[in-house]
């Protein structure tokens, strides 16, 4: 087949140590119904069979581009692909995930007709133990186009760039970049930065992305590493003043801040729990602080405002601490009422 000079997308996968699934995924990209396409794959230092089974799908597709480096971590493999991008747009995909064969067709058009600089997309997640779930969906009529901040805060709520199709001219002129290092979460920045400085984003509510929860991978390994989490915020919270946007996303900032962190307390063994706590503590900054005081209980959800009440310490962390537990369990149970009429239909 002949090397295509401008691909309609780029599609990026790093690639560490997932010979299990990775012939799964690069079947669902190699067999897209797109064809102009360009897939760039990060080979980021894996020790097991993946480099040879890109190798072997490289030698059959002149559309693949093996990039090897020592093993630094998903963001910067992601990262690593920027400069060999020659698509129109770009898609991210982990290789232990798989794509609809109609994503990038599906994305490409609603991109074209919207103008918009991010496409966003649903996604069903595949546990081992459960039926596949879809994401919480937009309830909208695809593709919707969001802009104002209040229009983009449903997008913030799905902040991995797994579902981002992203127009690439803006993706890089802004430089919205990866979390370098083996750090968790390393997408979180990236996806806000974007959403931030989107001058239009369109939204699908087709589920395009299979998205597999394993109980071995990095991101569900829960130890220290995952503290990073706060680290995030704190980059997020240097590039809203960077960027100018801190005054108007701050409040939804703070909410969104302990969200996340309340989703990595859950995961942490209870040895790691009062340590992560006091990591939260130590970051707020006195806007930070204010906000909790003040903010009405609307703005946040029942379990974010528990949440900052266990990260207050006192007489009143205990008490939360339990009664987050029963609003947990509540919801887990709507869930799996939810999945179970899904199914059914």
């Amino acid at each position: 087949m002949k090397k295509m000079i401008q691909p309609k997308v780029t599609v990026i996968l790093p690639v560490y140590n997932v010979e299990t699934y990775l012939r799964q995924c690069l079947d669902s990209v190699v067999n897209q119904t797109m064809r102009e396409i360009q897939i760039i794959c990060v080979n980021d230092g894996a020790t097991d069979t993946s480099p040879a089974i890109l190798q072997e799908y490289a030698a059959k597709d002149s559309r693949i581009e093996i990039i090897h480096q020592k093993n630094q971590g998903g963001g910067s493999a992601r990262n690593a692909a920027y400069p060999h991008i020659c698509g129109k747009y770009a898609y991210f995909v982990d290789p232990d995930d798989w794509i609809d064969l109609d994503l990038c067709q599906q994305c490409w058009n609603a991109a074209e007709t919207t103008e918009a600089d991010i496409v966003t997309l649903q996604y069903i997640e595949h546990r081992s133990d459960s039926p596949p779930t879809q994401s919480r969906p937009f309830n909208s009529t695809s593709p919707e186009i969001r802009q104002s901040p209040e229009e983009k805060h449903e997008v913030f709520r799905d902040t991995s760039t797994f579902w981002r199709f992203w127009r690439s001219s803006f993706l890089l002129s802004n430089n919205i970049r990866f979390s370098e290092g083996k750090r968790p979460n390393n997408d979180v920045l990236a996806a806000w930065k974007g959403t931030v400085l989107a001058n239009r984003i369109a939204v699908l509510d087709n589920p395009l992305y299979h998205y597999r929860i394993r109980s071995d991978s990095y991101q569900q390994t829960c130890n220290e590493k995952h503290f990073m989490i706060v680290e995030t915020f704190s980059d997020i919270h240097k590039m809203l003043h960077e960027t100018g946007w801190y005054e108007t996303y701050k409040d939804f900032f703070f909410v969104e801040k302990l969200r996340h962190c309340l989703r990595n307390y859950w995961r942490f063994p209870s040895s790691l729990r009062s340590p992560f706590l006091k990591h939260i503590r130590q970051s707020r900054t006195e806007d930070e602080r204010a906000f909790y005081r003040t903010a009405p209980m609307n703005l946040m959800p029942k379990t974010v405002w528990l949440f900052h009440k266990v990260v207050d310490g006192g007489p009143m962390a205990t008490v939360s601490h339990y009664l987050l537990i029963i609003y947990i369990k509540m919801w887990k149970l709507r869930l799996f009422q939810w999945t179970i009429k899904r199914i059914k239909l």
